[in-house]
């Protein structure tokens, strides 16, 4: 039976494609190599977790493997993080009275959107729960090549690593992202899967407005944040095989995604359920129950896979199955009595020809409560102010439209790369105020 394990890997497949570099090929029994070389230095008899900072890279990937091989639970930590804050990061880890669960495979910390990032524990069984999930929808398998654009330190990056040794196919390491790299590299490196954010796919579409996918690309997953459908169009319009997720660190990875049969058309929602994967809307809410589940946050009480998780988001299900989600619950912005979930308008207002991007943010008001104000990226030049307010008229609700805007030349994000909605982020920014007195 396959289980992520790199020597069974090499055993069932010494020569099989492992790892492709910018320098070489690497396979199954090349890379057991490795890490039996790595585990001969590792002590395997201390079970304490050890702290990983999981770069795109050969050393980190057989640190990875070969901690997975020993059964030895590891903190994944972001290489993006300066040495103050791995120190802080190590500093929480080694504080931690409560041992880890003997099932305990990975730690991960979660983006932080509620706060302070949260310890989430996820085991062997459910890494391999969602594995399998994926792969009833997305087919792999040996002759695959899974290029690691997202770093593995997040979920998304870390359940490539885990979902290629399952499936005994590769993973490809194209570098540094650029537009141009990424395109240059997934053709040289043949890749047959890609994982990349929306912000990443506008870049590349921006930068080459009518590129289209080797045809040995059979499905490129976007996630990470919501895809907006000028997006999705342009996408389709390419012939780009996009499969939109919904995933959560808690959830070892996505739970839903566009079906693989529909991955050319520009699919509205998030997707649907992956096998074995339920989800439900709770007064607006969205619940998950699925067998990849974490089994909790360290130091905090543990969940069972059979549990309903509430994910945090706010969204609903249409007749078809389509999740959709409106946004964080916790960035649920109240302007005069009126709910406002800033996802939802800025996918709206991102979809104007001549935004490229736009971010909302909650200006505290002592009338309002708070006033949506908008921070616009544009594709080129500022768009008139006229023609701007005619079409936030025209696509949003009075109470969604944005009071205050100001255009800037890059988006604000936090530490983790998940957009930043402070309303400290409206200081240095020259805000002009927009009327809609004459529009209904």
């Amino acid at each position: 039976m396959n289980d992520l394990s790199i020597l069974a890997a090499a055993n069932e497949l010494p020569d099989g494609l492992c790892l492709r570099t910018d320098e070489r090929d690497y396979s199954f029994g090349d890379i057991a190599l490795l890490v039996r070389e790595r585990l001969e230095r590792i002590d395997v008899l201390d079970t304490r977790p050890r702290c990983v900072v999981a770069r795109a890279d050969l050393p980190s990937i057989v640190e990875i493997y070969a901690l997975l091989e020993a059964q030895i639970p590891f903190v994944l930590v972001h290489p993006a993080f300066t040495q103050p804050e791995r120190t802080a990061l190590f500093e929480r880890v080694a504080a931690m009275d409560e041992p880890l669960p003997a099932e305990c495979a990975v730690v991960l910390f979660t983006s932080g959107t509620t706060g302070c990032p949260k310890a989430a524990m996820l085991s062997r069984e459910g890494l391999i729960a969602s594995a399998v999930s994926c792969a009833a929808n997305i087919p792999l398998g040996p002759g695959d090549l899974w290029q690691l654009s997202i770093p593995p330190a997040r979920i998304g990056g870390f359940s490539i690593l885990t979902r290629s040794l399952f499936a005994r196919s590769a993973v490809g390491l194209p570098g540094k992202f650029s537009p141009e790299r990424f395109v240059r590299k997934l053709s040289e490196q043949k890749a047959t899967l890609s994982s990349i954010v929306p912000t990443m796919l506008a870049m590349i579409l921006e930068r080459f407005p009518d590129w289209r996918p080797p045809e040995h690309l059979r499905a490129l997953l976007v996630g990470g944040s919501a895809m907006n459908m000028r997006l999705r169009k342009k996408a389709s319009e390419l012939h780009i095989p996009v499969i939109t997720t919904y995933a959560m660190t808690e959830t070892a990875s996505n739970f839903v995604t566009t079906p693989y049969a529909d991955r050319f058309k520009a699919m509205d929602g998030a997707g649907v359920p992956n096998a074995g994967v339920e989800v439900r809307e709770v007064a607006g809410a969205l619940e998950v129950r699925t067998p990849a589940l974490m089994l909790g946050y360290w130091g905090r009480d543990r969940v069972r896979s059979e549990d309903w998780f509430a994910t945090g988001d706010m969204g609903w299900i249409d007749e078809d199955g389509q999740v959709h989600v409106r946004g964080r619950s916790s960035e649920m912005m109240i302007t005069g009595g009126e709910n406002v979930y800033p996802s939802e308008i800025e996918q709206q207002i991102e979809t104007i020809p001549g935004i490229r991007a736009c971010r909302i943010i909650g200006m505290p008001d002592d009338v309002w409560g708070v006033i949506v104000t908008a921070l616009l990226v544009p594709q080129q030049e500022p768009l008139p102010e006229e023609g701007l307010r005619l079409a936030l008229a025209s696509m949003l609700a009075n109470y969604k439209r944005p009071r205050r805007i100001a255009w800037v030349r890059e988006l604000p994000v936090t530490a983790s790369g998940k957009p930043d909605r402070s309303a400290d982020r409206l200081k240095d920014v020259d805000l002009t105020v927009v009327h809609y007195t004459s529009i209904q």
